[in-house]
């Protein structure tokens, strides 16, 4: 080391000046520490609160989603349990309503046109009968914007309120594309759990939920957070990102991941109440091998009496192929937002292709894992489904279940 640019062996040195010197250093390192200390400490401190007061400052970040989480925000950023909660759930759910709580990537889309399909007998026009998936089957629970609620301010309207009173650009209402009087019940997306949803208050109220092999659902996210548009991106503090390798996405959905919820916590909180009268607990696996008993088993849930020709052309409409002929429909129009749409669609997005609607294929999963990753998938599996082989089968590969 140096002292006024001299070594401590040249010949100005002096045992006599180390003794005064040596201490004075180390008291001054020390206050730095000391000092650097507190200042994380401030630091930390201001994250948390900002996080508890004002956690939508987070999304006006690149990154700000992750200090958003962090700081236990819930994830994904636009999520939002409040229309939920036991006291306003019925004030606007009816009996007879069909809450699809689908897992993500597990079918969503699917069982959501399936089950407008089957209210209606596919009648009409497939051009004409569905607009948008987020006008004739809305997202409840989903925020359009940060900071936007459920209920009104003192100075918006809560999307509760737009349900009813949101004109969109042609002139038409939203109420009439999920209320039309001739619906025998409306549909509403959720991602949510039992924990979340309350069942046993509302037994007229009917809820589905379907799961899917985790490692195709993983699959399945990588593209996915990719065809988001970036617009929608940076409104939302970089959520979802745009991974750099399958890794980096599979590390998201193991235990203790940011987003582990989405598949361990789904799967394991709707287990138990897989005979509740109003659930309806499905799997992906099943309806791809046999839709017309997917169909015919939701039909009946639905108390919905289709004739064989009926069921036929509700099969035929949701098709996989047939859905990706209006793929356009799926792409997640923001009415109560700016009006755009979530995905990129076909065209939304140069060089990317972002179709919502894809293959949907059973096992794509294990050509996207790469050994290591099906090592950490395979304990994560044990760790959390392990001690219910029934749990455990069923998750992996469907069918019959006790």
């Amino acid at each position: 080391g140096t002292l006024g640019g001299r070594g401590l062996y040249s010949p100005a040195y002096s045992p006599r000046c180390e003794s005064r010197i040596l201490p004075t250093i180390q008291m001054s390192a020390l206050e730095t520490v000391k000092s650097a200390g507190k200042y994380v400490v401030y630091f930390a401190i201001t994250i948390g609160v900002i996080g508890q007061v004002w956690p939508t400052l987070f999304l006006r970040l690149p990154m700000g989603f992750i200090p958003w989480a962090i700081t236990g925000n819930i994830m994904p950023p636009y999520f939002d349990p409040t229309p939920f909660g036991a006291d306003e759930f019925g004030t606007w759910a009816k009996d007879g309503d069909l809450i699809a709580a689908v897992g993500a990537k597990s079918g969503t889309n699917w069982m959501l046109y399936t089950a407008h399909q089957i209210r209606t007998k596919a009648k009409g026009s497939v051009e004409t009968d569905y607009t948008d998936i987020l006008l004739d089957t809305p997202w409840i629970g989903f925020n359009m914007l940060p900071g936007q609620r459920w209920g009104d301010t003192l100075l918006t309207s809560g999307i509760k309120t737009l349900m009813k009173t949101a004109v969109l650009p042609d002139g038409t209402r939203v109420k009439d594309y999920w209320d039309k009087p001739s619906y025998p019940f409306r549909i509403f997306k959720s991602h949510f759990t039992p924990e979340v949803l309350p069942i046993k208050a509302y037994p007229k109220v009917k809820f589905l939920a379907m799961a899917r092999n985790g490692m195709d659902v993983v699959n399945s996210f990588y593209p996915f957070f990719a065809s988001h548009r970036p617009s929608f991106k940076s409104r939302w503090g970089g959520f979802p990102p745009t991974y750099g390798s399958p890794m980096e996405c599979l590390n998201d959905f193991l235990p203790g991941g940011t987003l582990a919820g989405l598949y361990f916590g789904y799967v394991k909180e709707w287990w138990p109440w897989r005979h509740e009268s109003n659930v309806l607990l499905l799997h992906y696996t099943d309806a791809k091998k046999d839709l017309g008993a997917v169909i015919s088993k939701l039909a009946k849930f639905l108390d919905v009496q289709l004739l064989p020709w009926q069921s036929a052309r509700v099969r035929t409409r949701a098709n996989i192929r047939q859905m990706k002929q209006i793929a356009h429909k799926f792409d997640y129009t923001q009415w109560a937002g700016d009006g755009s749409k979530i995905m990129c669609g076909k065209d939304g997005c140069p060089g990317i292709d972002g179709a919502l609607i894809r293959t949907g294929k059973v096992g794509g999963g294990k050509a996207f894992f790469t050994p290591e990753m099906t090592a950490l998938w395979d304990a994560a599996v044990e760790k959390e489904f392990g001690s219910d082989p029934e749990l455990k089968r069923w998750v992996a590969k469907g069918g019959r279940f006790s």
